[in-house]
Parts: C-alpha cells; sequence; structure tokens
C-alpha cells in the first residue's frame, strides 16, 4: 500500500489527514498549454468530487450513529455545525463546476474539504472495532451470513430509520432526503401518520412517482396533487414559499435527475421544508452518486436500509461464531431486537453473551432486557438499566464493588491502572494487584472500562458511567418478584403480597379465584398460564394501573374477559389463547399500547351463531385501533358461524396495523388469502380450512415443535385441489402440512 492508499485507509471516527492532491498554484508558475490545461482541470474536478463524495459518506454515516439513543439525547450541537460545514462545501462545489470557475478557485474547494474530514466522534471509539469504523465509508460492509432471514430484523431496521428521519428533519440545512432500498410503500404511508411529522409540517403529500420521468413531470405532480394545474406553476411555487412543507415521493427511480435540482424554486429558510423519497435497491458495488451523475451528490443526506443493519453487525462480531448456531440464532435476533437499538445496551449485552452456547443463559438475557420496569424511566433509560442489570449479574462479587467504586469515584479524565489498582486496594475491594488487573481485564472486556495510552490507563466512558449511575439510584429501590409457579396453589396470595410486588408468577397451579380488589399499584406483569380451574376474573384492573403484561393462557374454564380490561391503559402483552373466551369486549380497543394480543375463542354451548353484530367474536374497528401491534394471533372453532361475520372487517383492519410483523389466522375458506397477498414480508401462520384439533395427533411432537418455530407456516387442511391463493402463499412459507386431502397428486 502506497502513502497515499495508507492515508485514505485511516479510521472513520477520526477521519485521518487527507493527503493534499491539490497545492495552491504559485505565482511564479509557468504557464501550460490550453489542452494541457483542460486536461488538469478536469482531473482536478475529478479528484475533489471524489473526496466530495466520500466526504458526504462520512457525513451520512455521523447522522447515522447520531440517530441511535443514547447519543440522540446529548447535546450534538459540534456535529451539526459540522454537518451544515460539509451541506454548505458541497453546495459550493456544485455551484462552481456548474458555473465553470476557474482553476485557482476549485484548488481552494479541494483545501475547505480536506480540512473537514478532521472531524470525529471519539465517544465512540470505545464500541465500535477498529476493523468496522474503516468498512463503514463503503458501500457494503456488513457479513451477510450472519443476517437469518427474519421478518423481526426488518422492522427493527425500519424503525431504525424512521428515528433517523425524525431527527435529521430538525437541521434545517438538510432538505432532501434520499432513503434507499425502502422500497415498500408502506414505509412512507407510515412516516405520514407519524404524530412528529403531522405537528411540524402544514403540508404533508405522498406521491408514487413512476420510475425514470423527467424533473418536470415529477414537479407537474406535485403541483397538481396540491390542487394547482400545470400553467399555473408559478402560484404553486408562491403556494409552497409560504408553507411548511414534506413531500414524500415513492418508487423514484434516479437515473438521470438529481434530487438537489428539485423545486429549486419552493424553498424558504423560515420554513421548515422538506423532500424525502424512497429510491430503488442499488448494486451494492455502485454508490448512489455514480448512479445519478458522473460528478454529483445525489441529496443533502442519503438514508440506506443497508446501513442500519450496523447494530446488527456489531451485536454478531462481538457475540463471536456461537451467532450462527441454529439453537442460538433466534435468540439472539430476539434479544438484539429487543435492546430496541440502544447502541451501548447492544454492545454491553453482546459482550456478556460472547460465546455463550447455554440457551438457558440466553433466554434468561431475553427476559432481562425486556423486563417492563413500573419507575418512571424513559424507554431508552429502561432498556440499559435492564442490559446493565443482566451484564453486572454475569460478573463476581468482587467485579461489581470496583466497578461501583469507578462509577463513583474515578475520574472523567481516567487514571493510570496501577494508581487504580492502589486505591481498591487501600478501599479492601481486592486482596492482590494479580486479582485487580483480572478484573480491570474483565470490565475492558465488557465495555465498562476503557483501555488508553497502550493500555497504561484506564477510564470510564461517559455513557456508561451516566447509566451506572441511574442503575445504583434504582437500586435503592428493588423490584419485588413474587415466584409461586408450579407449587400446585389452590388460591392467590393474600392482599398484602400484591402491595410491593412488580411481577407475580402464578402459572401451573391450582387457582380458582384471584382477590376481589387486591392494592397492587406496583405490579406490572401478572403470569396466570396453565391455572386450569381459574373461572373468573374480578374486578380488579382499577388497582392495576402498571400493568404491561397480563397471561392467561390455558386457563382452560375462562370464559369471560371483563370490560374492565380497557381500564389497563399500560398493558402490552394480552395472550388469551386455549381459553374458553367465546368473544373480546369492545372495551380492548382502548389498549392502544398493546404490541402483542394472542387468543382463541370457545364455541358458546347455546349454539347462538347466527350472523349478527351482536354475536360477533371481534367488534367492528377494535383491531385497526390498536396501531402498536406486532403480534396478532387469532384461533377460532371452524363450526362457529360468527367467524365468517368478522374475518373481512378483520382483514381490512391489519392494514391499518404498520408495526405488525407476525400474523396467525385461521381461515375457513382460502378467498381470504387474495387480500393478504401484500403482506407475505411478514411472519404468517395460516390455517386454511376446517381444521379440529385431534386429541391424538397425527403429527410427530417434535415435527408440529420445528412447524411452528419456522417463520412462515401454511396448513392446508381437508381442502380439494391446489387452488391458486394456496400456490401464492405456498411460496412465501418456510414450512407446509397439507392435511386430510385425498386429491392432491402435485403442488405445481
Amino acid at each position: 500500500m502506497d502513502e497515499e492508499e495508507a492515508n485514505r485507509s485511516k479510521s472513520f471516527l477520526d477521519f485521518g489527514e487527507k493527503p493534499s492532491f491539490f497545492p495552491k498554484p504559485s505565482e511564479n508558475k509557468p504557464s501550460l498549454p490550453p489542452l494541457t490545461t483542460r486536461w488538469l482541470l478536469r482531473k482536478l474536478r475529478s479528484d475533489i468530487w471524489n473526496n466530495l463524495n466520500e466526504l458526504n459518506r462520512k457525513k451520512d454515516m455521523v447522522c447515522l450513529v447520531l440517530s441511535y439513543p443514547p447519543f440522540n439525547s446529548r447535546n450534538n450541537e459540534t456535529h451539526r455545525g459540522w454537518i451544515l460545514d460539509v451541506l454548505e462545501i458541497t453546495h459550493k462545489v456544485r455551484e462552481s463546476f456548474h458555473k465553470l470557475k476557474k482553476e485557482e478557485y476549485v484548488s481552494e474547494l479541494s483545501s475547505e474539504i480536506d480540512s473537514l474530514f478532521h472531524h470525529s466522534i471519539h465517544e465512540l471509539e470505545a464500541f465500535i472495532p477498529v476493523e468496522i469504523t474503516e468498512e463503514m465509508p463503503r458501500r457494503s460492509w456488513f457479513p451477510w451470513d450472519t443476517k437469518p432471514r427474519s421478518a423481526i430484523l426488518d422492522l427493527c431496521v425500519d424503525d431504525f430509520m424512521i428515528r433517523q428521519i425524525l431527527q435529521c428533519i430538525q437541521i434545517p440545512g438538510i432538505r432532501r432526503i434520499m432513503i434507499s432500498e425502502a422500497t415498500d410503500e408502506t414505509f412512507l404511508c407510515r412516516l405520514k401518520k407519524l404524530p412528529p411529522v403531522r405537528q411540524m409540517f402544514d403540508i404533508v403529500i405522498h406521491i408514487n412517482v413512476i420510475p425514470c420521468l423527467e424533473l418536470d413531470y415529477i414537479e407537474d405532480r406535485i403541483i397538481e396533487e396540491l390542487g394547482f394545474s400545470k400553467s399555473s406553476g408559478g402560484k404553486a411555487d408562491e403556494f409552497l414559499r409560504t408553507h411548511n412543507f414534506l413531500i414524500l415521493l415513492h418508487y423514484f427511480f434516479p437515473s438521470n435527475i438529481n434530487l438537489l435540482d428539485l423545486g429549486n424554486g419552493w424553498w424558504n429558510s423560515d420554513k421548515t421544508q422538506k423532500i424525502a423519497l424512497t429510491g430503488i435497491k442499488v448494486n451494492p458495488k455502485v454508490s448512489a452518486s455514480t448512479i445519478i451523475s458522473d460528478f454529483d451528490v445525489p441529496a443533502d443526506l442519503e438514508i440506506r436500509r443497508e446501513d442500519h443493519l450496523l447494530l446488527w453487525n456489531l451485536f454478531c462480531r462481538n457475540v463471536g461464531e456461537v451467532v450462527h448456531s441454529l439453537s442460538i440464532q433466534t435468540l439472539a435476533v430476539d434479544v438484539w431486537r429487543q435492546c430496541c437499538g440502544h447502541f451501548l445496551a447492544t454492545v454491553l449485552i453482546a459482550r456478556a453473551l460472547k460465546d455463550v452456547k447455554d440457551v438457558s443463559i440466553w433466554q434468561h438475557a431475553s427476559r432481562a432486557i425486556g423486563f417492563l420496569s413500573t419507575t418512571s424511566h424513559s424507554t431508552e433509560d429502561r432498556i440499559l438499566l435492564n442490559a446493565l442489570a443482566f451484564v453486572l449479574g454475569q460478573l463476581g462479587s468482587a467485579a461489581n464493588k470496583c466497578l461501583k467504586y469507578c462509577a463513583s469515584y474515578l475520574e472523567m479524565e481516567g487514571t493510570h491502572n496501577v494508581n487504580l489498582l492502589e486505591r481498591w486496594m487501600k478501599e479492601d475491594l481486592i486482596g492482590t494487584l494479580d486479582e485487580g488487573e483480572e478484573i480491570v481485564q474483565w470490565l475492558v472486556n465488557a465495555v465498562l472500562l476503557e483501555s488508553f495510552q497502550n493500555g497504561e490507563s484506564i477510564k470510564m466512558p461517559d455513557e456508561v458511567r451516566k447509566g451506572l449511575v441511574k442503575f445504583y439510584e434504582a437500586e435503592m429501590n428493588p423490584i419485588l418478584l413474587v415466584e409461586l409457579d408450579g407449587r400446585g396453589l389452590m388460591e392467590a396470595p393474600k392482599s398484602e403480597a400484591w402491595e410491593e410486588a412488580s411481577e407475580m408468577y402464578l402459572m401451573s397451579n391450582r387457582i380458582s379465584k384471584l382477590p376481589d380488589n387486591p392494592n397492587c399499584p406496583l405490579l406490572c406483569a401478572l403470569f396466570l398460564q396453565g391455572n386450569l380451574h381459574l373461572r373468573v376474573i374480578p374486578h380488579l384492573f382499577s388497582n392495576l394501573v402498571q400493568l404491561r403484561k397480563f397471561i392467561l393462557r390455558s386457563c382452560e374454564l375462562l370464559k369471560e374477559l371483563p370490560a374492565e380490561i380497557g381500564d389497563l391503559c399500560h398493558l402490552e402483552v394480552l395472550d388469551l389463547e386455549e381459553t374458553e373466551i367465546t368473544k373480546l369486549p369492545i372495551t380492548v380497543g382502548k389498549l392502544t399500547n398493546s404490541t402483542s394480543l394472542k387468543v382463541s375463542f370457545y364455541l358458546p354451548a347455546n349454539g347462538n351463531r347466527k350472523n349478527n353484530p351482536s354475536n360477533r367474536i371481534i367488534p367492528q374497528n377494535v383491531i385497526s385501533r390498536l396501531i402498536q401491534l406486532e403480534e396478532l394471533s387469532i384461533g377460532v372453532n371452524p363450526e362457529d358461524e360468527r367467524w365468517n361475520a368478522t374475518i373481512k372487517d378483520i382483514l381490512r383492519e391489519l392494514f391499518c396495523l404498520n408495526r405488525l410483523h407476525f400474523l396467525k389466522l385461521q381461515l375457513l375458506e382460502v378467498f381470504p388469502l387474495k387480500d393478504l397477498r401484500n403482506l407475505s414480508w411478514m411472519h404468517l401462520k395460516f390455517i386454511v380450512g376446517n381444521y379440529l384439533k385431534r386429541i391424538i395427533s397425527r403429527m410427530p411432537h417434535e415435527s408440529a415443535i420445528k412447524f411452528e418455530e419456522e417463520e412462515s407456516c401454511l396448513k392446508y387442511v381437508n381442502g380439494v385441489g391446489i387452488p391458486t391463493e394456496i400456490k401464492e402463499v405456498f411460496q412465501h412459507a418456510t414450512a407446509f402440512f397439507l392435511n386430510c386431502h385425498l386429491t392432491a397428486t402435485s403442488l405445481m
């Protein structure tokens, strides 16, 4: 590698010293022939564009990293100022090249570009390996063999992209945003409906644009969408200049069109005005700027879907080869998902699980990171505190005491290792220097401490210190778990046990009755599954103000859910599978924070199955109100005619659930599958046909478990032929079960 290449390969975080390719022209420089001068100027411009594209790519990566918690909550004015400087130099270069400025001016621009490469983000250096920081500016840098086929992963990436968009539209200089590889139209629909978007903009329009069209045509389509005619372009321009607007363009193919040239007469610096488009899935080996033009930058900011796999990449690299294990991979995705894109929490959890093959430890990590505290902490703080609780639980007593000392007394700038070890010994935290050195290494490996000055000194990253301070404060108010599962209890605990409990584990007992009105203001999770004698849920919901998880699965005698269930405004998970519930109360529609709803309906003994609204098993518009829903499972008895009155509305309401990634339904007929074609990207589990569970299943138990673990399952039961709809769903299924079918000879 020559010197020039070595300079270019320096870490992304400190950007390095850019080589000075373009020295300022000397006053005594001899004149060159015109042809040579033109060639040198062309070469100069080409090199400047290459550097400018690289600088903008790094700017995009800085915006991406700063969109993740905890970095998105800190004061980022220094970084924002640098971002605006990059946008300004980009504008200058475009303007100078379009106006064919002289060589001297172009050389000055080169010097300005070089100076911007000095920007750094030192706060990330402890969390991102050097090899990743060097790969970040390149187009394709992810280990695709570690990316499982998972709709959950895709949904999380969508969330990360939307979070970045919401943050970046607050930067005044970012007006035009290209969203690469987000080809699903529901992405922009979801963005358009977000309350922060509605609050920020007077006008929000969403337009489908046919690929490969001219810029003028796209502007005409926008003008028409605003209600103006093509001939009244001046009025439309004036209208846009006086309003805060967000224009969302879908399926825009940027072959010969630069987004920076769109709507040049619409902008007003006193208004909040943005244009965002979703681009095609670009070839990983070709940059977006190359597709648009030989020498141009496509937008003020490019958000690439692929880039937001950064956290998955970090997670996999920190966990190690064990992430490839079939027994671990599903759990790995679940743990990563529950970190909700929290940068520090993801790295901490991954380091704690490095090379761990024990499935039970992974399951414990999943439960720990998803724990729902009753405290007033924000979601981001809760996730970090949960991650720290898990990590510290893996450390020994001595290491925990040393870490607590560092959080309280270690200087912000750090100290020499020897000095720290002596202080630990003075406080009787360690017995020997060797023990102390071992603990230091553990804490560095866990990213709780950071080594610097060639390993001679130690410090604690700022974000770790802030998290630990909050953790130790929360430790003063411990969480009380009541764990009485599988004890054969005939009665629920007395009222006193409910008063301070945060979680109640009462599953797999013989409880038939719950306390009538227990005082449980802190209870956030109540697990009652497998209580086969439980028949009635008393009116206790007025006291469950913090309840977030309510599990009643396999309470086989439970027949009714009280209407007061709607009072649980914080409820996120409700599981009613394998009960004798006959219908849902309309008040379930008030559970707007719900992320998971699972229910199976029992056929009423009175045979009241007539197709009328009062006998619907799910009232109309209940499902569509649960806009946070990520998982939905509905099981029915195939002889229940009320399902026919309900299913059509359920299918219509599903398309209001933009966050849904898991859907399990029983369809008595084939035709509803036509309406579910657009849901092929999510986890789907369908039973099609008249299917009743057998007391003794023909499918081996192990095979049944493996079948249910698949991402997309299709059971086709008691059918006739293989309809087209079944064949289409079959293309997306990872598991297929054909049962009681006498005429099928081929699936083709």
